[in-house]
Order: structure tokens, then C-alpha cells, then sequence
């Protein structure tokens, strides 16, 4: 008895927990908190990141995503309420069949084969670069969404891997449904009301690719919930400590949904301040921040321990990362100009679809929106959380304007919210109606408003898409024969020729040389490394092209292999001649990409490192003729011995002391031809004119100057021939690159009168 009294009492722990387990997943779970669990768990498979095993590291992160999971919808303050029948036929099974539209042709979106599957097929597996990598991707940004859609591909194969985004689309409009429930009593006529607010085009270009930005609108808007729930609430804090996990994890999704977070955080505040002592809130702000952090952190610590910038690379004139340009910015092909035109785009934005996303078409959802928000705030003044949701639309849309440049996807979560405050400002008018009749005629023109734009968003939902794929519409008998593939559509080498995949096998390391080459890259084989040398930003700085050289420098074999599609061949062999690689074989390839019917015409191109002793040499030194980056172009240049004249062609060996203010060391040897080594230098200025003489002296220094430090360097100038007033003026110059006043540095300026 007493060897079966332990083993009994653990059985019925156990049976205990399970059921209390099953009992918190009944009463508060949902479709959304179930697809949470995959979201918990790729933040937490970045953390595991440092374990070297990936089947070890999925091991350990498995049970963490279920205590985790269980962890929070135990402690959520509203339970999930159940979806109606209505809302499964009205809402669910209507965005099934767009998805369906589009789903049997496989994805070939841009972003998609440049860097999407890239940054999911290596996330899952472990860090998202590996020994021998060269920046294979121009925007290495946090991977966490293509985590889930890369687990979805390996589940369900390349097809059906988007199914993800629909049941993103489901969670998301089951919170909708929350927020028409009060306005909108009829459940029937609530999930029609439902339909209609997803009824976006930009929404929908995407739900059936492998784009990533309509993952994280269910934890925008369940965060949204639930900051106008929170002073409903006793519990602020665990309320807060929600919303906190849900806008982190959306930040990390997209760093840009921050748009939608602070305005969130502010009025959560806002609401919530009175039930607090001033050392409470400061306690309480502490944990959320820290819970807000958790999901940004891992990926975060590792962008920085590799390249010095967190945020990689974006911010980089904060951060001053060696491997980026320190100047520039978002792509100015998008989005508002000039000050009026950024406080009014997202109604000026329908007057400009070509600057609202590349696909240039757009209905307006986010006009009429903003105009039923202001309705809302004018109006309905004792309806307070409808104002203050009406004014969470105005403040993101702000945001989006001036910091994610008003462009299409990045404002995919106000679409939602101007659709839902649409619905819920017309519901309230007309029920306002009994006591201002008038009401009921704004509240007619936005429901008018709004069906116009659902039929021309419809419109273009079947002519546009982001992959530029056709429907089943369109195409029925090629939609039939690939949905044969459904769930056979793992493996890309499987559909190969044997003699294709012999060739391959043979790659050590693979090329990034074009565009939408390196999805079918890291498709055909996740093992190899890739070397950009398609990204110019990578090549701006002197250390980042030394990292580059030495990576080519340590690979065993000089051979490399680059796949690009056939009309960006003169352009990837311009890349490679650019970087000091040499062109070998072409041969031709085409690429059944998942697909017998669908075949990308590629070109297999053989490329080479130097191996003859003066390319060889040319191609080791090729890094020291990049630039610094513009901080360290910064230098104290002081005169020691200056004159105040000189007589007309005199020589004077002057001296100077020269402290370098940036953060680079500069070199005092350049290469052979003398070039690329930094050099004191002078120039004469005709006072009152720009006439500049800059071919007069030179000296080099001694030895490589520190960040920090500072040399004494003499440096023989010759007066002007010409007699007159003039301003010598004293440099220094990195020999084959710039001059620093080029890149913003002050040199030292001293007037001379020159007499005969």
C-alpha cells in the first residue's frame, strides 16, 4: 500500500490539473486563443534560439507555449464568447471563399521569394543568419510572423500554408463581433455587419499569401477591446499586463504597429489613472513595459549583438551600425508630402492610390472612416467609449501618416477600426434619432458611403493581388488541376528533374545576385549559406565590405552559385563584377515551383573569387575604397603655427594637431596606387568667391589613428600667385573616397592675406 499511495496521489494531481486545464479552455478559450498558443510559441523558439539542436530546442519550447498559453487566457478578465452559427455562415465561410480565390496558384509575391520565406524557413530551424551567411536579405526585420506561416507551410504544404492567414482574419473578426455587439443586437444582422467591415481590399490582396501583416489585427484589436473595457474592470493590472503581451507581440510582428500601441498605452492610462497611487502606476508601468518587451527582446539582442542596432535596420542614424548607411530613410515613393498633406492623408490617400501602396488602386475605407469618427466625436457625446474609440482612429491614422509614411499594409488595423466606427457611428445616430430626427441623415450617408466602397473594394479584389495571380473566376480548369497538389507540396526539390537535382547538390553556397531569388534558394536547400551582393546599403561602409571579403575569403571552395530569373542576368553580373567576383558558366533552369504547370525560366550562374595573384590582391583590399560611415567623418583640426600672410607662390611647412571625433580607426596606409588611406590636406578660397584650388598639399600620418586620439602632422602649403585676401583651408581626406567636409565635418578655416 504504501508504493500505491504515491503513484494514486499523483495520478489524481494529474487527472486534477487536466481538468482544470480542459475546464479554462472550455469557459474562456476560443478559435483566437487556440491560435495563440503558435503565437507564444515562436517568440519563445527565438529565445531557444541558442540551442543548438532544433528538435531539442522545439522539445523545450513546446510545454514553455503550453504553461504560457494556459497562463494567460486563465488570467483573462473577459472570456471568449462563442461565435454563433450566423457568424460562421455570414463571416467565416465568405472569407474562406476569397482565400479560396487565389489559394491553388502558388504565391510568387515579390517580398514573398525576396526575403518572406527566406526569414520563415531559416526562423524555425534556429537564428535567422548561420556561419558562412552575408546579409542574404535587405530587410533582416524580426521574423516572428513568418515563424507561424512557416510551421503552417511545413504542416499543410506551400498552398495550404496560408490557411494561417485566414483564421488570423476569423480570430480578428470574432473581436470585431465584441465591439458590434452593444451597437448591433441582432446576430444575424451583427456578422453581416461583420463581413462588411472586412470587406477592405488591401485585406484581402493578402489572405491567401505569404505576406505577414494581417497576423498580428486580432491582438491589435483584442488590445483595443481591451483598453476601452479597463475601467470596467477592478483588476486594472492584470488588464494591463495583457494589453501589454498583445501590443508587444504585434510590435514585433511589425515595428510600425507601434502607430496603434501608443495611443492604446495613452488612453489605457488615461482611464486607468485614478484607481492608482502615483508608486503604484510606477509599479505597475515597470511589468508592462517588461511584458512589452518580452516578445521584442530575443530577436532584438540578437540584431544588435550582430550588427550593433536592434532595430537593423531601421534607425540606423541612432544606432550608427558599420553595416548601413547612417543616412536615409523610408521609401519616398510612398505616402504624404509636406505637412497638410500628412495631417489629411487618410483621406487624401484615396485621391492618390499610386503613393498608397504599389498596387495603386484603393476605395477609400480609411476616408470615409476618419469622416464617421468625426461624426462620432461631434455627435455622440454620451457615448463615451464609441468617442474614445473614435478618437484611437484619428491618432493612429496621425501616426501612420508621419511614421509609417501613410503607406497600405502598415495601415491595415485602422481599415478594421474605420470600418467597425463606421457601423457603430451609424447604429448610434440612428438610435439617437428619437431625440434629433436629423441624425438619421449622416448616419445614412456613411452606411451609403461605406456600401459603395465595399463594391469597388470587391471589384478589385478579383482583378488585383499582390502575387498578380488569377482566381478560379478567371482560370477554373488550371485552378482544378493545381488544387490537385493541395497537401503534396512540401518539398520543392521534389519536383525536379533528377538532373536538376544533381546540379544543385553541388552548391556550397548559394548567391544572392537579383531579386526573388532567395525564397527558391533557402526552398531548394535551408543548409546552404548565402552571400549578398545585390544590396548596395551593404557595401556602403569600409566594414561592412571587409566583412564581406572575409566571408568570401573563408569559404573552402572559390566557387560560388547564384540562381536569378533570366531577365536580371546582365544586372547580376554588373553585381558581381561590382563586388570583385568573376562570371563563369550560365546555364539555364527552370524551376517548377511547386508546380509542373508553373515554371520560373532561371539562370544558374557560376561565379567565382579571384584567384590570379593581382585580382586576388585588388579583390582583398577592395574593401578599404568604401567610406566610413558620416559620424566618423569627424575630426578637431587645430593650427599651430599659422600666419596671418604669405608672400605670392611661398612654400611654409605648417603644423597641425588633428583628433579624430568618430568611431572608426583611420588607416594610414591605403593600396598600392596610394588611394584609400586618410590624409591631411589643404585648399585655397578666393574670399568672396568659391574659387577653390585643391591640388596643393598632402601629408600622411604615421600610423592608424584611434577613435579618440590625436596626431601632430606638418603640412607644406604654397601661397597663391595671385596677391589678395584668401582662406586657407585645412582638411582631411580619406584619398579615393571623400573629403570629411563632404559628409558634414567643420575643417578648420584660416584667412591669410597673400601680398607680392
Amino acid at each position: 500500500m504504501s508504493t500505491e499511495q504515491p503513484n494514486g496521489l499523483l495520478t489524481h494531481r494529474t487527472h486534477s490539473i487536466l481538468h482544470d486545464f480542459r475546464l479554462t479552455l472550455a469557459t474562456r478559450g476560443g478559435l483566437g486563443d487556440a491560435l495563440l498558443y503558435l503565437y507564444i510559441a515562436i517568440f519563445l523558439r527565438q529565445y531557444s534560439w541558442v540551442v543548438h539542436s532544433n528538435v531539442l530546442a522545439w522539445m523545450l519550447t513546446a510545454p514553455l507555449a503550453a504553461f504560457g498559453w494556459y497562463l494567460y487566457i486563465s488570467t483573462k478578465r473577459i472570456p471568449a464568447e462563442r461565435s454563433s452559427s450566423s457568424f460562421w455562415l455570414l463571416v467565416a465561410l465568405p472569407l474562406l471563399a476569397i482565400y479560396a480565390l487565389r489559394a491553388a496558384f502558388p504565391d510568387l509575391s515579390f517580398d514573398v521569394l525576396s526575403y518572406h520565406l527566406f526569414q520563415g524557413e531559416r526562423s524555425i530551424r534556429g537564428p535567422l543568419f548561420m556561419p558562412g551567411d552575408f546579409f542574404p536579405t535587405a530587410a533582416p526585420f524580426n521574423p516572428a510572423p513568418d515563424m507561424l506561416t512557416a510551421i503552417s507551410r511545413a504542416l499543410l504544404g506551400y498552398r495550404l500554408g496560408t490557411v494561417i492567414n485566414w483564421l488570423a482574419l476569423v480570430w480578428a473578426a470574432q473581436v470585431t463581433e465584441k465591439f458590434l455587439r452593444p451597437f448591433v443586437t441582432r446576430a444575424w444582422l451583427r456578422s453581416a455587419c461583420v463581413l462588411v467591415v472586412f470587406l477592405a481590399e488591401h485585406l484581402l490582396f493578402e489572405v491567401s499569401t505569404y505576406m505577414v501583416d494581417l497576423l498580428a489585427l486580432p491582438l491589435l484589436l483584442e488590445a483595443t477591446y481591451l483598453t476601452l473595457r479597463a475601467d470596467e474592470d477592478k483588476n486594472t493590472r492584470g488588464n494591463i499586463y495583457h494589453i501589454a503581451f498583445l501590443l508587444g507581440a504585434s510590435a514585433a510582428f511589425k515595428i510600425t504597429n507601434l502607430a496603434v500601441a501608443l495611443p492604446l498605452l495613452l488612453l489605457w492610462a488615461f482611464k486607468t489613472w485614478k484607481h492608482h497611487t502615483f508608486a503604484k502606476q510606477l509599479k505597475t508601468g515597470a511589468l508592462a513595459l517588461l511584458v512589452f518587451v518580452l516578445p521584442l527582446l530575443p530577436f532584438s539582442i540578437y540584431m544588435y549583438r550582430l550588427t550593433g542596432n536592434p532595430l537593423f535596420p531601421i534607425g540606423n542614424v541612432l544606432f550608427k551600425s558599420p553595416y548601413w548607411p547612417t543616412h536615409g530613410g523610408w521609401d519616398n515613393r510612398w505616402g504624404p508630402t509636406g505637412f497638410w498633406q500628412t495631417i489629411f492623408w487618410p483621406v487624401l490617400a484615396a485621391f492618390h492610390p499610386e503613393r498608397h501602396s504599389e498596387l495603386a488602386v484603393y476605395s477609400g475605407r480609411l476616408a470615409i472612416g476618419v469622416i464617421a469618427a468625426t461624426f462620432g466625436i461631434v455627435l455622440l457625446r454620451k457615448e463615451i467609449h464609441l468617442r474614445q474609440l473614435c478618437l484611437l482612429l484619428l491618432a493612429s491614422c496621425l501616426l501612420w501618416s508621419i511614421a509609417a509614411i501613410g503607406y497600405g499594409r502598415y495601415g491595415l488595423y485602422d481599415e478594421l477600426l474605420a470600418g467597425i466606427i463606421v457601423i457603430v457611428v451609424a447604429a448610434a445616430l440612428l438610435r439617437d434619432r428619437a431625440h434629433r430626427t436629423w441624425t438619421s441623415i449622416p448616419a445614412l450617408v456613411l452606411s451609403l458611403a461605406l456600401l459603395v466602397q465595399i463594391a469597388v473594394a470587391c471589384s478589385y479584389v478579383l482583378h488585383h493581388e499582390w502575387g498578380g495571380r488569377s482566381t478560379f473566376i478567371a482560370d477554373p480548369s488550371p485552378y482544378l488541376q493545381e488544387a490537385r497538389m493541395f497537401l503534396r507540396d512540401r518539398s520543392l526539390p521534389e519536383f525536379l528533374l533528377q538532373e536538376q537535382r544533381n546540379t544543385l547538390a553541388t552548391v556550397p553556397v548559394w548567391v544572392e545576385s537579383s531579386v526573388k531569388s532567395t525564397g527558391i534558394e533557402v526552398l531548394l536547400d535551408h543548409q546552404r549559406p548565402i552571400i549578398s551582393i545585390n544590396h548596395p546599403e551593404y557595401f556602403f561602409t569600409r566594414e561592412s565590405r571587409r566583412q564581406f571579403v572575409e566571408t568570401v575569403e573563408q569559404l573552402s571552395s572559390p566557387q560560388m552559385f547564384s540562381l536569378c530569373l533570366a531577365e536580371e542576368v546582365p544586372g547580376a553580373k554588373q553585381a558581381a563584377t561590382l563586388r570583385g567576383l568573376e562570371v563563369g558558366s550560365i546555364t539555364p533552369m527552370e524551376i517548377p515551383f511547386f508546380s509542373n504547370r508553373e515554371r520560373i525560366g532561371m539562370m544558374l550562374i557560376e561565379l567565382r573569387r579571384p584567384e590570379e595573384a593581382e585580382a586576388r590582391t585588388k579583390f582583398v583590399s577592395s574593401w578599404m575604397n568604401a567610406a566610413f560611415p558620416d559620424s566618423d567623418y569627424r575630426e578637431q583640426i587645430t593650427a599651430l603655427n599659422a600666419p596671418l600672410s604669405m608672400r605670392a607662390g611661398e612654400k611654409l611647412v605648417l603644423r597641425f594637431r588633428v583628433k579624430n571625433l568618430g568611431y572608426s580607426t583611420w588607416p594610414a596606409v591605403g593600396n598600392q596606387e596610394g588611394r584609400f588611406q586618410v590624409n591631411i590636406g589643404n585648399r585655397w578660397i578666393k574670399t568672396g568667391s568659391k574659387e577653390v584650388n585643391e591640388l596643393d598639399g598632402r601629408t600622411g600620418m604615421p600610423a592608424d589613428l584611434q577613435p579618440g586620439n590625436e596626431v601632430e602632422l606638418p603640412l607644406t602649403v604654397k601661397a597663391p600667385a595671385e596677391p589678395g585676401d584668401y582662406i586657407l583651408e585645412i582638411d582631411m581626406v580619406h584619398e579615393g573616397v571623400t573629403w570629411f567636409f563632404e559628409r558634414g565635418a567643420m575643417p578648420l578655416r584660416l584667412t591669410i592675406r597673400v601680398e607680392r
